[in-house]
């Protein structure tokens, strides 16, 4: 039985034995811009062509959305190395790379740990280039006295879509301005809200940032990439919604796996 073709294996084997080399003489733990300048300056004595935080731009729905930066991208995209700092490399860390891989259309991707007692890696080929998967919808079962139901709808319809494409790894802003995009194409009006000012017995207090976005005048829609959701992020919310007179908050995760959606009532 023939074995499958190993992509790259040249210049995996040469990053494998550069990574671990900066491993055995740095030690675990370290910042990981550390880790970032060694393995640079190993690839480079190597003989690899290599840009560090090379910039890419996220585009959705044929439109920019952002910018992110890949931590090395070696050799015009034969392979983009991705470095963590973590007790292990996880499943988000994997569906992560992924994500760039889509973006980037790199050939391979190598994950490389440096928190934990060894050095860990793991190798991701780009199995998803040229593979298209249409996004399917199913309306999700709302409740009866729910305010704004077909609004609500159409924006966890906007939400999953903007996961389903871009997948989990990027920063707040660029899934923010997918979610605007997406707005933008169904058809909602939406204001993006970047600052509210504040008042005390009717006296101006000052101003804070926020970035937000009012849909139709009803609902804030908060959108953002953190490891949860807690319960202060959703007095914020409440907050926002009762500077805004706005009766409806939408709180969106897009840090994982899945999408994770909280709604966010104003108490008034």
């Amino acid at each position: 039985m023939n074995k499958p073709h190993l992509i790259h294996k040249e210049l995996t084997y040469i990053v494998r034995g550069v990574l671990f080399k900066v491993y055995n003489q740095l030690g675990p733990k370290l910042p990981e811009k550390l880790y970032q300048k060694a393995v640079t300056y190993g690839l480079i004595e190597q003989g690899i062509s290599c840009e560090q935080e090379k910039q890419f731009e996220v585009i959705y729905r044929n439109e920019s959305s952002g910018t992110y930066y890949i931590d090395h991208w070696l050799e015009d995209g034969k392979l983009l190395l991705e470095l963590k700092v973590k007790p292990e490399i996880m499943p988000i860390h994997k569906a992560q790379t992924i994500s760039y891989l889509k973006l980037t259309g790199a050939d391979l991707a190598i994950i490389a740990n440096f928190g934990a007692k060894s050095l860990q890696d793991q190798r991701l080929p780009n199995f998803i280039r040229g593979k298209t998967t249409d996004f399917q919808w199913q309306p999700q079962p709302l409740s009866t006295d729910i305010l704004y139901p077909a609004l609500t709808d159409t924006i966890l319809k906007g939400l999953y879509r903007v996961h389903f494409i871009l997948g989990p790894g990027f920063i707040h802003r660029v899934y923010r301005r997918a979610m605007m995009i997406e707005l933008q194409q169904q058809g909602i009006g939406y204001e993006p809200i970047r600052k509210i000012d504040f008042y005390y017995n009717n006296k101006y207090v000052g101003q804070q940032k926020t970035q937000i976005i009012k849909v139709e005048n009803k609902i804030l829609l908060g959108v953002f990439a953190l490891k949860t959701i807690d319960e202060a992020m959703k007095m914020v919310m409440n907050t926002r919604l009762k500077h805004l007179g706005v009766k409806v908050g939408i709180l969106a995760n897009f840090y994982g796996e899945q999408l994770v959606v909280e709604r966010v009532l104003n108490t008034d």
